[in-house]
């Protein structure tokens, strides 16, 4: 699997490529490449990642997690910010905790929603944004300086939720 753009119309689009070998023989020299377009910029939300990706027969059977290693193995070569993933990022933790889970997808995407509010972060946010965020309205509602302690347990829930951390490991720890 991996990463090519093609140029139509002046205009360059990102294609994500599956290549086979066919043919009777491994040494055959026949190539068949399957791909779906991404569009113009790799930066899209863990909705559209998965639209595009489960609207090809190709895809839809490909785990978002070998899709993902491959789009950071292409950013991090062609100097792509490291929000341009986290997209996708989110859609692979959505897809883990889906099936960890047993929830259902719009569910997913309602708790995913309201943890990005209760931080106060766009849907594209990485990783450090989450991190960055939850710190800071940690040292805010924390009732150890007066916070509501509701608040806070809803604050640690939610930075769990987007890094598709286990709250139950978190207590272990």
């Amino acid at each position: 699997m991996f990463i090519t753009t093609k140029d139509r119309a002046g205009r360059i689009n990102f294609f994500l490529c599956i290549t086979e070998h066919g043919g009777n023989h491994e040494n055959s020299g026949k190539v068949i490449e399957y791909s779906v377009c991404l569009g113009e910029t790799l930066n899209l939300t863990s909705t559209r990642w998965i639209e595009i990706l489960r609207s090809s027969k190709d895809f839809e059977s490909v785990p978002l997690e070998d899709i993902l290693n491959v789009v950071e193995k292409y950013i991090q070569k062609h100097g792509f910010g490291s929000e341009t993933v986290a997209g996708l990022h989110a859609a692979a933790r959505g897809a883990r905790q889906k099936s960890s889970r047993g929830t259902k997808y719009g569910q997913q995407a309602d708790e995913y929603a309201t943890a990005l509010r209760l931080l106060g972060l766009p849907p594209y946010s990485s990783d450090a944004d989450v991190e960055s965020a939850f710190r800071k309205a940690a040292r805010r509602h924390h009732p150890d300086v007066g916070g509501d302690p509701a608040r806070f347990r809803a604050i640690v829930a939610a930075r769990n939720l987007l890094l598709g951390r286990d709250a139950r490991l978190d207590e272990i720890a």
